[in-house]
Formats: structure tokens, C-alpha cells, sequence
């Protein structure tokens, strides 16, 4: 790719000559399956029904809140039954979640997967592996349940993803850049991020300017913290502004709820006006936005026990219907276990649709003071934001977006990309509500900070302490526990981030080099920051790696280093595909007494700890020690000094 961008439509030779072959040639079985006359024509035959924008625009219209939830299991008969499963709870809106593999392009990795689901009966991978699958299997499986679909990828595959998706009928897609520099792309440069959504946005384009509308979702920024939705709408505007320069006719804002109904309401209530001020200011008058989606989370911690996790469905629930939403993406009460069961979808949805029908035919409306202050401040710093990147671009939008994560104008803590500044923080004032309490270089208007500021000096006072970065962890928890604040005396998550301090005093005194990181394509980066960061303040040499970190890194780091440990966290099921000999590998590198330890969600799919535990400390894998989800990191450390100590002799 060019290392310049600029925001600038691709015309159609490029598209088609240079920049399509080398899109398709990954996967030639799936490329001999497209074409893009045909697909058109395939579009143009679909029902109304089937057409994301046609149907998120009559969700709006009957004034009706239309269910958004995940879908995605490997294998297509049990596909089919899960979506027409959904469709008898009134599901016509499905975002379809491809598997981690194939959202990186490691396509062989993703063909087993999807064979040894097959052969076992048990989901080995965390989605639907469409370029597996290909644009003839995936058209039934868009033909078999009524509604329209939205795949979801990441970077690397995203242009082949949409490519196989739109040929097989689906139509949406997200184009959100700044979700893979937030969450998925460990190491992509903002250049590259934007080069490849202007591809899927020109390949939309395409199809627009035959016909046939295509609509992509805006994510935005996906905070990994406890900071206001400031950037991620305006990274929202950004994107759309990308995707409408290539020729995309049909936006659709995501809004995040973060707890705080004044909060979330205001973002609901100002984002159309937001995005209509750029798109109209730069021409884009025909693109149109057929309805506003509310998203869940963001990267929140969701509830494990299933009494609060229905809490937080139905707070989601109650704002959608009290606010001019047309959809709303609800996860399952089982999200926090793991791939979540038929069974538990249903009951959700059922739990979810009751409280739309029955609160949104009250036509509640949110006149309120505090909502109408939110708004102001939102809408000042969204503003303020989109404006400095466009003059940082000389009013180029994609040019002055890379100067503005280079510089940190935009930013956001725990992003996985190794070129964001992570210069910012935030933690939550006395009613919830998420502030900034460290800016970076973010350019927030003089009279937000004052206002944010004198909320964030009322918790201050009120507990008696600095709010900080441990604070702003313990706020990162808080909604799993079904509450907005913590009092200080009940953080369990500052008191379990104290290590001893005699602990600390023995590790400094000779400190160990150890290696932390995520293991294969997972994304998941905040388990491993948060262990890096308590392990340097224990004392400890730490090599951090980051997330999507493969087996020959985490051991080549370990040589280096001459590490006695090696910590890997995983979240996103698939850890014993990639971990499998893990510990021969290390031995065959000469790491024969190396400590290995792992944790988090370990299993595709509601798993016992024990069995898990048994898997992943077998020859097979070869771990020493292994920990659930939400294990405590303090005595984690201190078991580390132990084992450390025991190894030596000490």
C-alpha cells in the first residue's frame, strides 16, 4: 500500500484492475465464486426485507425498535437453526460475526476449524468462517431466515470479507477504521487502516452506482475504558466521511452506553445532527442515515452472573425504547461464559422485546436539564475534535487523521495499536457518568474541561483521594457488578492490584524477566496491560508484547530476555488451536524450565474450569498454571515470585 493517503475516491479502473485482483487472490476458490455483474443482479433480486437500510429505515418509520444481536457459528446447519431461531423472537437485523482466523486472512487455520467442528460436534471456532465457506454456502444461509445481514471482520480480511459477503447477499457492513486501530490491529498503520476502508467503502460505491444501496455502520473508536464517547463519534464522523467520499449512500451511527441515562441519551439525541452537519458540509447530501443503532457496550466487562447481566439487557432495553433509537444491539445474559446457547439468545430477546413494547408505545421523552448539558458538551467536543483533524489535514479529512493519532488530538487508552499515544484516562463522577481526568492531547473546549472537571472534584472530595489509574480500572468494572461507582472502601479491584509489599522488596532485590502478551489473533489487550503494569510495579523485567502475539514470539522474546515466565492472557475462545505443543516448543528452543501460565476465557461455549484447567496443563499444551476469567492479579504475582523462587532453590 502507498504510505500517503488522501481523501480522494478511487476511480474504477484502479478499483477494478489493480486493486481487486490483489484483494481476491488470497482465496482464488472464493474469488472464482464472484462476480460482480451477477452479484448485482443477485442483489436486485432480494425482497426488501433482505436490504439492511430498507429495513433498518421501517424499523424507524412504524417507530419500532428492532433487535441487533450477534450471530455466527462455524458450521451452516447450525447456522440456519440460529437464525430461524432469532427470527421467531422478531429478529431481522443480524450482525454476523466471521471467526477470528478468517478475520486475519490465516485461512488454513480457519478450514480446520471449521473440519474439526464438524467432526467433533463442538464450535472450534468463534464464528462464521465466510471465505471458508464461500459466496454459494453463504447464499443459503442468507436465504434461510428473513432479514438482512451485516458481517463483521477486522483489517486484514476485511476488503476479501466484504467482497464474498455483498456477492452472497448480505447488506451492511461496518468500515470502522478506528475500531481495528481501538481493538484488532496490533500493529497496522493508521495509513493502512484508512486505505483499506476506503476499498470496502469504493467496493459499496460500486454496487451504489448500480443500484443497489449497501450500508455501512460507523463504530467509532472502541474505548477499552472508562472515558466519555467524545472520539468515538467523532471517529464515527470520520469514518463516514471516508466511506461517503468512495460512494456509500447509507450510514448508520452505533451509540455505546456507558451507564449514565443523561449520558447515553444525550449521544443518542445529538449523534444524526453531528454527522449531518460533516456529511452535508462536504457535499454528501444524498447519503443518507436510515436510523441510529444502539450498541450494547463498548468493551465493558459484562456481567457472569445471570441476575445482573439481565439488569444490564434491560437497562440497554429501557433506553432504546425511551429514545428515538431504530434498532439496539443487546448481548446475551451468557456473554460473559462464552459462546452463547440458542436457548439463552431466545430468553434474551424475549426480555428485551417486552421492555420495547411495552415502554416505547408511552412515547417517554428525556426533557431533562442534565441531558440537555450532556448534549452541549458533546456536541462542543465532537466538534472541536472533527475540526482540529480537518485542520490538521488542511481540510483533507484522511490526512489530517493520521497527523491526529501521530500527535494524539485522537486517542484513547488500552488500544491494541502500537501508534496510538494512550495519552488519555478516565473514571466515572458521583453519578455515574464518564469523564476525562487526563487529556493528553485531545483539543476539549476550555468550558468542557471546567465543567467535567468540577463533576470529577465532587467524587474527589466526597471519597477523599485522587481519582487515578486504579480508579479508573475499578470504573472499568463497575457495570459487571451492577452499580456505576464503587465506594473506596469496596474496590476490590485496587485492593487486589496491591501486591505485598515484602513481595515487591524480594523481587527488586533481583528482578526477573518475565514475558506477557496475547496469544495467536486474539485482540483482547486489557487483561495483559493491566498484569504488564502490576508486574513492573512489583518489581519485575518486563517484556510486554502486546496482543496478537504468535508462539514463535513469545518464545524468541523469552531467549532474548533470559525470562523465567512466560504470562499469556486469552479471551477469545481459541487459545488451544493456537497453544497446542506449546511447551515442546519451548523445550526444542532450550526454554526446558521456562514457567508457562495462562487465563481467561480458554473455551468456545460454557466449559468446566476443571476439564479446561486439565487441558491446558496437559503434555499436550504443557502450562504449569492456569486461571479463569476475572482471576485476581495480585496473587497471580505472588504465585509467580514463588514458583520463581522454588525453581531456584530459594
Amino acid at each position: 500500500m502507498n504510505t500517503e493517503v488522501k481523501q480522494q475516491r478511487i476511480d474504477e479502473d484502479t478499483f477494478l484492475t489493480k486493486l481487486r485482483p490483489r484483494v481476491l487472490a488470497p482465496a482464488p476458490e472464493a474469488a472464482a465464486e464472484i462476480d460482480l455483474a451477477e452479484a448485482v443482479e443477485f442483489q436486485k433480486s432480494l425482497p426488501d426485507g433482505k436490504n439492511f437500510t430498507k429495513a433498518l429505515a421501517d424499523f424507524k418509520a412504524r417507530g419500532v425498535v428492532g433487535l441487533f444481536p450477534r450471530s455466527g457459528v462455524p458450521v451452516i446447519e447450525e447456522e440456519k437453526k440460529l437464525l430461524q431461531s432469532l427470527n421467531s423472537v422478531g429478529v431481522r437485523l443480524f450482525p454476523f460475526t466471521t471467526d477470528a482466523y478468517t478475520r486475519n486472512l490465516q485461512l488454513d487455520r480457519a478450514r480446520q476449524g471449521l473440519e474439526d467442528s464438524i467432526k467433533t460436534g463442538s464450535m472450534k471456532l468463534n464464528g462464521y468462517p465466510i471465505i471458508t465457506h464461500g459466496v454459494k454456502k453463504t447464499r443459503e444461509v442468507v436465504l434461510s431466515c428473513e432479514g438482512a445481514f451485516d458481517p463483521r471482520s477486522s483489517r486484514v480480511a476485511n476488503s476479501l470479507v466484504g467482497e464474498v459477503a455483498f456477492a452472497s447477499g448480505m447488506t451492511a457492513m461496518p468500515n470502522s477504521f478506528f475500531g481495528w486501530i481501538g481493538g484488532y490491529d496490533k500493529s497496522a498503520t493508521v495509513e493502512e487502516c484508512i486505505q483499506t476502508a476506503q476499498y470496502l467503502g469504493r467496493l459499496i460505491g460500486y454496487y451504489a452506482d448500480r443500484g443497489v444501496i449497501i450500508s455501512t455502520d460507523c463504530h467509532g473508536w472502541l474505548p477499552n475504558g472508562t472515558i466519555p464517547m467524545y472520539v468515538n463519534i467523532a471517529a464515527q464522523i470520520i469514518e463516514a466521511l471516508i466511506s461517503a467520499q468512495q460512494g456509500t449512500k447509507s450510514i448508520v451511527p452505533l451509540m455505546n452506553f456507558q451507564g449514565n441515562i443523561a449520558q447515553d441519551v444525550s449521544e443518542i439525541l445529538s449523534c444524526e445532527k453531528l454527522f449531518r452537519k460533516y456529511l452535508d458540509k462536504f457535499g454528501f447530501t444524498d447519503t443518507i442515515i436510515p436510523g441510529v443503532i444502539g450498541n450494547q457496550s463498548s468493551l465493558f466487562a459484562f456481567p457472569s452472573d445471570i441476575g445482573l447481566a439481565y439488569g444490564y439487557i434491560n437497562y440497554v432495553a429501557m433506553i432504546a425504547a425511551m429514545s428515538p433509537l431504530a434498532a439496539c444491539s443487546v448481548k446475551t445474559v451468557d456473554e460473559a461464559i462464552g459462546v452463547p446457547s440458542v436457548e439463552s439468545h431466545l430468553q434474551t430477546y424475549r426480555s428485551a422485546n417486552w421492555i420495547f413494547n411495552v415502554v416505547r408505545q408511552q412515547n417517554i421523552g428525556f426533557d431533562m436539564a442534565q441531558v440537555r448539558q450532556e448534549q452541549e458538551m458533546l456536541e462542543l467536543s465532537v466538534s472541536a475534535i472533527v475540526d482540529k483533524v480537518l485542520e490538521l489535514g488542511g481540510g483533507d479529512v484522511a490526512k489530517g487523521t493520521v497527523a491526529a493519532v501521530h500527535s494524539g488530538v485522537l486517542d484513547s487508552p488500552f488500544s491494541i495499536n502500537v501508534n496510538v499515544r494512550d495519552l488519555c484516562l478516565g473514571a466515572r463522577d458521583m453519578q455515574g457518568a464518564v469523564r476525562y481526568i487526563e487529556y493528553g492531547n485531545l483539543p476539549i473546549p476550555k468550558e468542557v474541561r471546567e465543567y467535567n472537571g468540577e463533576k470529577i472534584r465532587e467524587r474527589e472530595l466526597t471519597e477523599g483521594r485522587k481519582l487515578g489509574y486504579r480508579t479508573s480500572l475499578a470504573d472499568f468494572w463497575t457495570l459487571s457488578k451492577g452499580c456505576l461507582i464503587d465506594p473506596p472502601e469496596s474496590i476490590a479491584y485496587e485492593d487486589e492490584a496491591e501486591v505485598p509489599q515484602e513481595i515487591s522488596d524480594a523481587v527488586r532485590a533481583a528482578p526477573p524477566a518475565v514475558v506477557t502478551g496475547t496469544v495467536g489473533v486474539d485482540a483482547h489487550v486489557i487483561g495483559t496491560k493491566v498484569i504488564s503494569k502490576v508486574l513492573r510495579e512489583t518489581g519485575f523485567n518486563v517484556t510486554a508484547l502486546g496482543a496478537q502475539t504468535s508462539t514463535d514470539e513469545f518464545i524468541k522474546a523469552a531467549i532474548e530476555t533470559d525470562a523465567k515466565a512466560i504470562l499469556i492472557t486469552s479471551l477469545y475462545g481459541m487459545a488451544e488451536m493456537d497453544l497446542a505443543g506449546f511447551r515442546d516448543k519451548c523445550i526444542e528452543a532450550g526454554l526446558d524450565g521456562i514457567l508457562l501460565y495462562i487465563g481467561g476465557n480458554l473455551a468456545i461455549g460454557q466449559s468446566d474450569f476443571t476439564e479446561i484447567e486439565k487441558k491446558f496443563k496437559s503434555p499436550a499444551i504443557g502450562f504449569d498454571r492456569v486461571f479463569p476469567p476475572e482471576a485476581p492479579v495480585a496473587p497471580s504475582v505472588v504465585l509467580l515470585w514463588q514458583d520463581i523462587s522454588a525453581k531456584a532453590g530459594k
